[in-house]
């Protein structure tokens, strides 16, 4: 079977000396990559669990357990924060 140059060209548009990493090439290239630190999660995780309402809905037991989950998490925030 030949190829013509022309649909060639077509496919191969990068730069000179410009590859892909094998990241792109399995599909999970741009953007999927998280850039925030396990800090970051951890602060982002914390405000959406302090949300008004959130423990009320809970009764005696699981408020204790949720509250004290919730300092787990920000002792854990602590000791990232500090390294």
């Amino acid at each position: 079977m030949l190829v013509s140059l022309e649909r060639r060209r077509v496919v191969d548009r990068r730069m000179l000396g410009e590859r892909r990493s094998t990241i792109e090439r399995r599909g999970r290239g741009h953007g999927r990559a998280s850039t925030e630190s396990p800090a970051e999660h951890l602060r982002n995780a914390l405000q959406l669990l302090k949300h008004p309402g959130l423990e009320e809905e809970l009764g005696k037991e699981a408020r204790a357990d949720f509250s004290a989950a919730l300092e787990r998490v920000q002792r854990a925030l602590r000791l990232l924060e500090r390294k």
